[in-house]
């Protein structure tokens, strides 16, 4: 009752040979890689691979191997850098003139295919006849991320993943989705992606995940290619130079490309497809909004694991040798991109003409079809055919796919409209009490001023209102081991007092979307909504009501506006008029003695 039963039950596979098995090493190659000799059957756990690894290196000068941070379980997360440059310092590579590009696997380490891809096209580059792909481009590898959970393996973890026979766990020790980390940071993993990010600057990023989900033809899909967002001219390059080039050299060699796949009704495409603008805690949002180009990876679950492997070969060649020709034109627009300063910046994004917005994060896709008056784009889905059937155990509905390729247009809707505008401020006052997300925002590489003594500053602060405490299924629990919060931002001016230690962040800086993103309360990636400010839900001061009795008495004779008001408030909310707790706090609200901090944001916005 194990992988083998759930191998046996996985949809029929289609027979595939594409001219990408030519990149097989010979059985007798010296370096030959692990997968391969298995016959991609099983995936090196991390003490082969990285014993592999530092072999390659250490015979190869084009090949450097270092650790870029260690794992809660004191892993080392080693990343290899290739480059035909003698010194491969950070500092060297980020200030060198070639075109840089980072590529990460094993951020769900059960989804392993980046790694053995890496590790035949190192070996390749080292060894063979691709030494030329580092003429005018530098690689970052990172082979395995989320490295506690790699050595979680078990034939047992992905059910709905056709190889290899050992897979890794989709969470860190911590249980832990990295790939929703990516803003709050609370994981070594993520952050040591992110000092890399900063230490070496590259021009474009690639995370290769594998898919859950549908059954379709295409092997290697990916999302970044036309997506909206804060970098106009980078989308523009990944659609007009990275997409074409790719997608040629995919189906050249036997695979089919695609986009990324979200089924509308959750089941069968039949009522179309979904491109998802997720947040910045994604690692492909996080990088666009930062002005990075970023590229998700998303290969097929249901695709035999040799053919996922050698599909994520050619697009990793594929996109090092774009760069070798089209590097400079990235750089080109990454630069204009990073100079944007939109006065008016979106939160969010939904399909056009949507009467209200759909949380894709939370897969609430089934009310999608009744919400829009759109009419979609199209896209033609090289698909496979299905039933619906029967269950006998539920007796509800589910899908059966059959193994039989289909051909057919489909709508294809986007999200592409931005909404929820913020004013961008001059700058944020971070209070020194609030260490641990100033902490945070120097990780991200955020820029900013540390006062070396109390400051008054006039700011715009928000009062928040109407607070709900729930997860992404707008469920009471935890989400990623945190509360996450929203609520309504009521605005007021202040004149407020930051002590020696707080800092201010200007937003004039190529990081000042991701800082308001990160500020901003309504941000769903803000640290506010992740639950980093709970405190100012707690009041720390109150009073008796024989206190509070006769003075409400003696407010409500001193100011018929406010008595005024109450009866209003009386006859218009019926559980207040009952609830004689409530009408004190009411009046208890209205005196100076009310705590002036309670549901104040402690960050100020610079206007």
């Amino acid at each position: 009752m194990g992988s083998i039963m759930a191998q046996s039950i996985l949809p029929p596979v289609l027979d595939w040979h594409g001219k990408s098995e030519a990149l097989v090493a010979a059985p007798n190659d010296p370096w030959i890689t692990p997968i391969e000799q298995s016959g991609f059957r099983t995936t090196p756990d991390y003490k082969e691979t990285m014993a592999w690894f530092n072999k390659l290196a250490a015979a190869s000068p084009l090949i450097a191997m270092r650790s870029v941070g260690k794992s809660v379980e004191g892993r080392d997360i080693y990343m290899l850098v290739a480059s035909t440059d003698t010194n491969k310092s950070p500092e060297a590579l980020r200030n060198s003139k070639k075109p840089l590009l980072l590529v990460q696997a094993g951020i769900h380490s059960g989804e392993i295919d980046g790694k053995d891809a890496g590790m035949m096209l190192l070996r390749d580059i080292a060894f063979g006849q691709k030494k030329a792909l580092l003429e005018r481009v530098n690689f970052l590898f990172i082979p395995i991320l989320s490295v506690d959970a790699h050595e979680n393996s078990s034939p047992y973890n992905r059910p709905n993943q056709r190889g290899p026979e050992n897979m890794g766990w989709r969470t860190n020790a911590q249980n832990l989705n990295l790939n929703r980390d990516y803003t709050k940071l609370d994981t070594k993993e993520v952050r040591a992606v992110i000092g890399v990010i900063n230490d070496y600057d590259p021009e474009l990023y690639m995370d290769i995940h594998v898919t859950d989900g549908a059954d379709y033809q295409f092997d290697i899909t990916y999302t970044g290619a036309g997506v909206q967002g804060n970098s106009p001219g980078i989308a523009s390059w990944l659609e007009t130079k990275f997409k074409p080039f790719v997608d040629d050299g995919l189906r050249a060699q036997g695979h089919i490309p695609g986009p990324l796949m979200f089924a509308l009704n959750d089941r069968d495409f039949s009522k179309g497809n979904v491109a998802i603008m997720g947040g910045p805690r994604f690692s492909d949002t996080y990088g666009i909004m930062r002005h990075l180009g970023a590229i998700l990876v998303e290969n097929h679950s249901l695709k035999p694991y040799k053919q996922r492997v050698l599909g994520t070969y050619v697009l990793l060649e594929r996109t090092l040798k774009l760069l070798g020709t089209e590097g400079k034109s990235l750089q080109k627009v990454t630069a204009s991109d990073k100079d944007l300063r939109e006065a008016q910046v979106p939160m969010a994004y939904k399909i056009p003409q949507m009467k209200n917005q759909v949380d894709f994060q939370s897969m609430s896709l089934l009310e999608f079809s009744d919400q829009t008056v759109q009419r979609p784009d199209s896209m033609l889905l090289l698909g496979m055919d299905s039933k619906i059937r029967k269950s006998a155990i539920t007796q509800s509905e589910y899908i059966e796919w059959m193994g039989r390729p289909i051909t057919k247009k489909i709508a294809y809707y986007k999200e592409s409209e931005p909404i929820g505008f913020i004013t961008r401020p001059k700058g944020y006052w971070v209070p020194a009490s609030c260490d641990e997300v100033i902490e945070r925002l120097k990780i991200h590489g955020i820029e900013m001023e540390v006062l070396a003594a109390p400051r008054m500053v006039e700011v715009e602060m928000y009062r928040i209102e109407d607070a709900h405490f729930e997860n992404e299924n707008h469920e009471p629990f935890p989400y990623e081991g945190h509360m996450q919060v929203s609520g309504k931002a009521r605005s007021e001016l202040r004149k407020q007092e930051y002590a020696a230690g707080s800092v201010f962040i200007t937003t004039d800086q190529p990081l000042g979307d991701l800082a308001i993103h990160l500020l901003e309360p309504t941000s769903k990636d803000s640290f506010f909504s992740w639950g980093f400010f709970l405190n100012i839900f707690q009041r720390t001061e109150y009073i008796e009501a024989y206190v509070m009795e006769p003075l409400a008495q003696r407010m409500l004779e001193e100011s018929p506006e406010l008595k005024a008001e109450f009866e209003r408030k009386l006859k218009e909310d019926q559980d207040f008029a009952k609830d004689p707790g409530a009408i004190l706090g009411w009046f208890y609200g209205k005196t100076k003695y009310y705590d002036d901090r309670y549901l104040l944001y402690p960050v100020g916005r610079a206007l």
